[in-house]
């Protein structure tokens, strides 16, 4: 979808009642039924860094079947989402001379594993026996260096990272009972993410003037004015998933918030602090705050089967989260921040 109409859909859902559908694609954008294979693992809280690899201690078992199916005979789209969990230099090296801070790595490849193992799980490999033999342990090994951001170990601001990549399984091989598919990555978009909070998204906190938050988000930023409001606006950066937007009401920042969009892998992997992305049901909200006080009411516009569900930081109501649910109870929408959490319709 080109990115205009995508701000405008989003500028839509924020300053006019909130569709619960996703975007419509174009004609040329629709997922053809014989497209490529799409395969996402989510490494982040699973796995270990272990000096020459990164060990993913509870592997998916849709992820794997996907791609040694896909080995040695389709290019695939395989992405990634990952923690930074790389020591720094001065914990793996460490110098007195030179690490009063927290340094750096000497070089990607000395320092940045870029291969990825995990234990095979036993249904997979029977599903798969014919091409694994007895390996009880697979490694995907990327031929050329992953997409990291330049600053991505020692970064301390955005901690989760999103690999969109198109890459070439190699056939499998055996070696000393590993199973090995390299992986010939063709191009990859690294989209930094963070966790979302009642205070923030990454560096970036509610109440924050636009000069500081402008300051911390870059230069690539879109801008829209609610209707004649010049004091609500909702900015946009490049550099996020294309489903999170900054709310700036009376030049402060008020509230985040994350809409639905089925186009963008990234925009789904955003979580909340505990746990819930777009998509969660009601009862994954309600378990996720255990014994804490929600507020849960009938949506403005999709009626009684679509919920509103807030939680509140504090007595005052200063700061909290609101999830939107549709018909179908599926979180489609999730506000974090000021009062403004609450907002319907632009800044009213």
């Amino acid at each position: 979808m080109p990115r205009i109409a995508h701000y405008l859909g989003t500028l839509i859902a924020v300053c006019g009642p909130f569709v619960a559908s996703f975007a419509m694609a174009t004609e040329s954008e629709e997922p053809h039924p014989e497209g490529p294979t799409f395969a996402l693992m989510d490494l982040r809280g699973t796995t270990a860094w272990a000096i020459t690899q990164y060990q993913w201690l509870e592997p998916g078992e849709d992820a794997l079947d996907a791609v040694i199916s896909a080995a040695g005979r389709d290019s695939m789209r395989l992405d990634f989402a990952m923690d930074s969990i790389v020591p720094s230099y001065c914990e793996l090296r460490p110098d007195p001379e030179i690490c009063d801070g927290s340094g750096i790595p000497v070089s990607w490849m000395e320092d940045i594993p870029q291969t990825i193992c995990m234990d095979i799980p036993s249904p997979v490999r029977a599903r798969h026996k014919d091409v694994l033999g007895k390996a009880d342990q697979l490694c995907l090994e990327p031929t050329s260096n992953l997409a990291f951001p330049k600053d991505w170990p020692e970064n301390t601001q955005w901690t989760q990272l999103h690999l969109h990549q198109t890459v070439e399984p190699g056939k499998v091989r055996i070696q000393h009972g590993t199973a090995i598919i390299d992986l010939e990555i063709s191009d990859a978009i690294a989209t930094r993410l963070a966790s979302l909070s009642e205070q923030g998204y990454g560096p970036v906190m509610i109440g924050w003037d636009q000069a500081t938050l402008r300051k911390t988000l870059g230069p690539q930023l879109d801008q829209f004015i609610a209707g004649d409001d010049e004091n609500c606006t909702y900015l946009q950066r490049n550099l996020d998933p294309s489903g999170l937007g900054y709310l700036v009401l009376d030049g402060k920042l008020a509230r985040i918030s994350l809409y639905a969009d089925e186009y963008d892998v990234a925009t789904s992997l955003v979580k909340t602090v505990n746990g819930i992305a777009l998509g969660a049901t009601r009862d994954d909200v309600f378990a996720a705050f255990g014994d804490k006080d929600l507020i849960e009411e009938d949506h403005e516009y999709l009626g009684a089967d679509a919920r509103y569900i807030t939680w509140w930081a504090d007595t005052a109501k200063s700061r909290g989260i609101r999830f939107e649910l549709n018909e179908d109870g599926l979180v489609t929408a999730i506000h974090a921040g000021t009062d403004a959490i609450t907002l319907l319709e632009g800044c009213s």
